[in-house]
């Protein structure tokens, strides 16, 4: 009788296991050589960046709690230009909550990127962009420390770390 509740137990957990496993690979997924096919003709989207923040789980720095920050923030003067990433439609260009000012961009095959914190928006929802164009310029708009680029990449709608899709993300956009 032990024994038969023992084994109920055993593949009741492994069944828990397995679910969780799954609801936590889709909700980061690990870029593979299909989905890096996606990104071409990219550029950085600004020059000279210093990395004041990581994708991840991190203590928020205004609100203290923790969570996951689902890009990366890119200290820069105010007022640097911002650019897109790749060629792309704009389907957002205004101000969202926490994020200030915010520019997203719709790619081919369901990839986004967002550009949060701007000081200025410089296209509209809409337009078509070039990887290069200037969309924003670096600021401090809604919930930041101080003036920087909040950058995110999304597939299908799912958070992905810039610096795994860009290794060299950093050293590469110092111009």
């Amino acid at each position: 009788m032990i024994q038969k509740q023992r084994k109920k137990l055993l593949n009741l957990l492994k069944i828990v296991v397995s679910t969780a496993f799954i609801v936590f690979a889709l909700a980061f997924p690990v870029l593979n050589a299909a989905s890096s096919a996606r990104l071409t003709n990219f550029v950085y989207p600004i020059l000279a960046p210093e990395k004041s923040s990581d994708f991840g789980i991190r203590k928020h720095p205004i609100y203290k709690s923790v969570k996951h920050h689902d890009g990366v923030d890119l200290a820069a003067p105010k007022g640097a230009p911002i650019r897109s990433i790749m060629d792309g439609w704009v389907v957002h260009a205004s101000s969202y909550a926490r994020y200030g000012k915010l520019v997203t961009v719709r790619h081919d095959n369901d990839v986004t990127s967002h550009y949060a914190h701007c000081d200025d928006i410089k296209v509209k929802v809409g337009e078509h962009v070039k990887a290069g164009q200037i969309i924003g310029t670096v600021g401090e708009t809604g919930s930041a420390t101080g003036p920087h680029l909040h950058f995110e990449i999304r597939f299908d709608g799912k958070p992905y770390d810039p610096e795994r899709l860009v290794p060299d993300l950093m050293s590469q956009a110092k111009g």
